[in-house]
């Protein structure tokens, strides 16, 4: 009988081999947390979400975002469409929470669309699709198109 000692070479290729499936889980959920195009989340599974799976989802959920300046806005879809967004300015010296209305809508293909009057900035208004993958939320222009970029959303109720 041949009793192994737990050093020795065999029972690391073991603790090696078992460990990559988690090292290969992870690296996948890295990819999502630092998705930037669609297909970038296609090796989690994505999914667009259909209107009545919004129409489910969106009413009173909480939403929240990381802008491009590094600004987080957060808001509440309220079942009236419209909303209360804030924004932590950041990327302004000394930068205060601001707030701004806005209305929410589902659109007949199944769009999510925002209309923002912001005090300072430019009124913002787009409509994009919302897809789901693993766990997380993305929004994005085309859901066809592997090169579209995706925007990560925060959505919980």
């Amino acid at each position: 009988m041949t009793i192994h000692h737990p050093t020795a070479p065999c029972s690391r290729s073991l603790v090696r081999f078992a460990a990559l499936p988690v090292l290969l889980l992870a690296s996948t959920l890295a990819c999502a947390q630092d998705a930037e195009v669609l297909r970038d989340l296609d090796a989690v599974g994505r999914v667009t979400l259909s209107k009545e799976e919004l129409t489910q989802l969106l009413p009173g959920a909480k939403m929240s975002r990381l802008t491009g300046k590094g600004n987080t806005n957060a808001w509440k879809n309220d079942s009236d469409g419209s909303f209360t967004v804030s924004s932590d300015n950041r990327d302004k010296p000394g930068g205060r929470n601001t707030t701004a209305q806005g209305k929410w809508h589902i659109s007949e293909d199944g769009r999510y669309c925002v209309l923002i009057e912001w005090r300072v900035n430019p009124t913002e208004e787009w409509c994009r699709y919302l897809v789901k993958a693993g766990a997380d939320y993305y929004a994005t222009k085309s859901d066809k198109t592997g090169t579209e970029k995706v925007y990560k959303l925060s959505i919980s109720k």
